[in-house]
């Protein structure tokens, strides 16, 4: 099994399940909606070797969904999204990819707009506090009506990990692809002995932003450290 993301949001599933697991962070590419869709395919098609072997693929970045969607290894919520998108206007909140893909159409035949957040992304991401998120918040949607749905889809795992914020900022339901993934998620035991987390460019700057994340929330504990190595991608 092996759980799969461009960035920090890859710990959004690792803070409620903690199964000795192998995360594989493409942070090298931080993150696929920044990129147009063949640079993505390409990318993905280089580090397909690291998941010959794997029985599941948990996918938590948006942005790849359309590359792995034809794996049958692949898990990204899709029955979960589809219920929970059923009958309601909804608000998509993503990358610039997702909103020029339209990717959550696929999901439902209601109503869909898409809003493309960078720069709320990115700060997710860096764990910036809520009041300078907040600030972002008033300046992209100043002049945005967001109170006319009855859902804001949060289409990135960094987004997620601002969730509850997000909740209470825009008075509407919430629910992100994380949670979906979340809600779709099956363990099957392994012989490991804890989690490890594989990065292709910084070990540092992941665990720095992921461990703010998980110390805030108590997941980890004094002296606690998360296991992060660099990970190899062959050419």
């Amino acid at each position: 099994m092996a759980v799969f993301d461009t960035g920090p949001g890859i710990v959004g599933l690792y803070e409620k399940k903690r199964d000795f697991l192998n995360y594989y962070i493409d942070d090298k590419f931080e993150y696929y909606g920044l990129y147009k869709r063949d640079t993505v395919n390409k990318r993905l098609d280089e580090l397909m070797p690291i998941f010959k072997r794997k029985e599941k693929i948990y996918v938590l970045d948006f942005d790849a969904i359309n590359y792995f969607k034809e794996d049958g290894r692949a898990i990204y919520g899709k029955k979960a999204i589809r219920e929970k998108l059923k009958d309601k206007k909804i608000l998509c909140l993503c990358s610039k990819l997702t909103e020029s893909e339209k990717t959550l159409n696929e999901f439902t035949d209601f109503h869909v707009d898409y809003f493309s957040v960078p720069l709320l992304i990115n700060a997710c991401n860096d764990q910036i506090a809520d009041e300078i998120i907040e600030k972002i918040c008033h300046e992209v949607f100043q002049d945005f009506d967001y109170k006319d749905y009855d859902l804001i889809f949060l289409a990135s795992s960094g987004l997620h990990l601002k969730r509850e914020f997000f909740e209470n900022y825009f008075g509407v339901e919430v629910y992100s692809n994380t949670d979906a993934v979340l809600e779709e998620y099956e363990y099957k035991k392994e012989n490991y002995v804890r989690d490890f987390f594989y990065t292709t460019f910084s070990k540092m700057g992941f665990y720095s932003r992921a461990e703010k994340y998980l110390r805030d929330r108590g997941i980890l504990k004094d002296r606690e450290l998360l296991n992060v190595s660099n990970l190899r991608v062959k050419k």
